[in-house]
């Protein structure tokens, strides 16, 4: 029997369009183009055509450490994880004491940038893992509409970032104050904290904590854990989004067809031997069905994966649907698209490649303008989840009610679709 996460919306719930006020005016995040320099992985340095890293601009006053106001970096040495590696519960709590070991604090040049650090270092491990954490929750806040409070323990008042630790093994986590990370498959080489993918993954539980609040006890915990891993990708997912190169290097790599297996829908890829793995990826069919003995096993990064998958089928919808808005591709191969198998119909790719060919940069400038709108929904949508509580079905229906809300309703039918392809429900309450 199929498992469902809810159901579909009844009849006669459909808003009108004249009674929904027009949202105000919504801008695309921008880094400061006057911020302080860093180098940094825009995707993970085993993805093809990012094996160097790139200029990254933070903005604020940047100190040794780096450090600024709200987080700094500790680099210490053969230190204990705040976690159990094994059960993942709380063993002690951060600041890092200055007593035990640890490096001095990485200082910038002389004119306060960072850009001068030599990959393959420990200090330039320190500032590629500031540079990603502050700009996952740039990002962030900038859809949020708000700063957000990163550090809620009482006598600590910055997030405290610990680049590597050994002792994680392949992992790395947050938890209250705190950030650290491991290595990737245990190859001191990939330092999951030189990995965009991962450090903003584990910012996205610090986000969702703030936003939705603390995960409850007793029967929701489980779907709200789930949940979160999803949430969490899908904020690493439109962070790296935010980089020219990352959406060059897509467009480039897809030919426009985002309906694929690419370096966007790989999730946190590293080395594996001759070949790549990715931690997880958001391009892939799984429902409900599917993932049903995940809850029984309380594996909840794969009971996560309908909720991603369904969230990566939009966020590519909306980018096609930009494609037509622009007059790049027409409304029928949009559609044909949508229907179309991964592995199959290359006429559809040589359509796009043909399509893309005419003009590259509208078509990044669509998922550009794709990732804000996804953005702006999901901010929203996870806001009214403070008051609704995590289901997947109250998630979807929270997607469905901000775009409601922020765009007339113009993505309902792909959402209500992406869902219930994953067998989640999605319902619309009267306004």
């Amino acid at each position: 029997m199929p498992v469902s996460a809810g159901t579909e919306p009844r009849s006669g719930l459909t808003l009108k369009r004249r009674h929904l006020i027009p949202p105000p005016p919504r801008k695309r995040f921008r880094f400061d183009e006057h911020g302080a320099r860093f180098l940094i992985y825009p995707q993970p340095m085993a993805a093809r055509g990012f094996e160097m890293p790139r200029l990254a601009r933070i903005s604020g006053t940047i100190g040794p450490g780096p450090s600024d106001r709200r987080m700094y970096v500790v680099d210490a040495l053969r230190k204990d994880p705040y976690r159990d590696p094994d059960n993942g519960d709380p063993i002690w709590f951060p600041p890092y004491p200055k007593s035990m070991p640890h490096n001095d604090p990485v200082p910038p040049a002389a004119d306060g940038h960072f850009d001068h650090l030599e990959p393959g270092t420990r200090e330039f491990s320190a500032a590629a893992a500031f540079a990603a954490a502050h700009c996952a929750f740039e990002v962030w806040e900038h859809y949020l509409g708000r700063r957000l409070r990163l550090v809620t323990r009482r006598g600590q008042h910055r997030l405290e970032i610990v680049p590597r630790v050994t002792k994680i093994g392949d992992g790395a986590w947050s938890g209250e104050g705190f950030i650290e990370c491991g290595f990737a498959n245990q190859n001191q080489r990939q330092p999951y904290c030189e990995n965009i993918d991962v450090v903003a993954h584990e910012c996205g539980h610090i986000i969702l904590k703030r936003v939705i609040g603390r995960p409850p006890k007793g029967r929701r915990e489980f779907d709200r854990r789930s949940h979160d891993e999803a949430g969490a990708d899908l904020v690493a997912l439109i962070c790296v989004l935010h980089f020219d190169s990352v959406v060059n290097a897509v467009m480039a790599q897809t030919r426009g067809k985002l309906y694929s297996l690419n370096i966007l829908s790989q999730i946190g890829e590293y080395r594996q031997g001759s070949g790549h793995r990715a931690i997880r990826t958001a391009f892939q069919g799984r429902t409900m069905a599917s993932v049903s003995r995940a809850r029984r096993a309380d594996n909840k990064h794969l009971y996560a994966q309908p909720l991603l998958g369904a969230a990566f089928d939009i966020l590519v919808e909306m980018y096609e649907d930009h494609l037509v808005r622009r007059g790049l591709i027409d409304r029928d191969l949009a559609r044909r698209s949508t229907r179309a198998a991964a592995k199959r119909h290359s006429g559809i790719r040589r359509e796009f490649a043909a399509r893309y060919a005419l003009n590259p940069d509208g078509f990044a400038d669509s998922l550009r303008d794709a990732t804000a709108d996804f953005a702006y929904i999901l901010a929203l949508a996870w806001r009214k989840s403070r008051r609704t509580g995590v289901t997947f079905s109250r998630v979807a229906s929270n997607i469905a009610a901000a775009d409601l809300r922020l765009n007339q309703g113009r993505y309902g039918q792909t959402i209500r679709r992406a869902f219930k392809k994953r067998q989640i429900g999605v319902r619309l309450s009267r306004p």
